[in-house]
């Protein structure tokens, strides 16, 4: 009887670390069917498992496999700062809060700090629709833009207002230092949490800090309310 009660617990445990290519692949056919709010909350299930797969591996040894599942993370946190709306923000906010508590709870390697960081700017996008969207005079642009030398993919978050206010300045300042840590690969053990002069990208002052160029997007991105068939992972 003791057996059989363990047995239970010990599979729960596996399905909460493993993801596999089949799951993946039925999760992605999941958000191809979903639209708006609904593709948002299954890119954030998405991402959970992913990096529930990248702590399972890093703990087996398997590096490799969990950068992809990080990369494939990070995707998904991407389309969610490209599509999440006012009605959804503030669950993103929480979702994030919960996802970094969990990871920081592990003594894990440099590359899940710079994940982190794709965490961090995704709660500060939903945090910057709640301030802009629907107001007067206010708008944002989330745009899925290449690092010209880096050649990694990033949503370019811009906010057009008249007058910016220091809350919102502060957000787009926090936002570009997250841009240009990743974009350099800097070690951000040491650097990442230094403050950063960086200016923001207003109506009235645009583009002083140094450009992205636009490139191909990301198959995650296709469309209006996101992506095509694309979607499904190759590995």
């Amino acid at each position: 009887m003791v057996i059989l009660s363990v047995i239970p617990s010990v599979f729960a445990e596996e399905r909460a670390q493993t993801y596999s290519s089949f799951a993946k692949f039925v999760d992605n056919v999941r958000m191809l069917l979903s639209f708006g709010d609904k593709k948002v909350k299954v890119a954030l299930e998405i991402r959970d498992k992913e990096v529930d797969s990248a702590v399972a591996n890093t703990k087996n040894g398997d590096d490799e496999e969990a950068e992809k599942n990080l990369e494939r993370a990070r995707k998904k946190l991407q389309f969610v700062q490209s599509k999440v709306s006012k009605d959804m923000a503030e669950d993103v906010k929480s979702d994030v809060a919960e996802a970094l508590d969990r990871v920081k709870e592990k003594d894990l390697p440099d590359n899940f700090k710079t994940y982190v960081l794709e965490e961090e700017k995704t709660q500060l996008t939903a945090e910057l629709v709640i301030q802009v969207e629907g107001k007067e005079g206010q708008s944002l642009s989330r745009e899925m833009v290449k690092d010209s030398e880096g050649g990694k993919n990033t949503v370019d978050v811009v906010v057009e207002v008249d007058n910016v206010s220091p809350e919102i300045m502060k957000i787009e300042m926090r936002i570009d230092e997250i841009d240009n840590i990743i974009e350099a690969g800097e070690n951000i053990v040491e650097k990442g949490m230094d403050p950063v002069d960086t200016s923001t990208k207003t109506k009235d002052n645009k583009d002083v800090t140094p450009q992205k160029s636009n490139g191909d997007a990301d198959d995650t991105f296709v469309g209006p309310d996101g992506p095509g068939p694309g979607v499904i992972d190759d590995d």
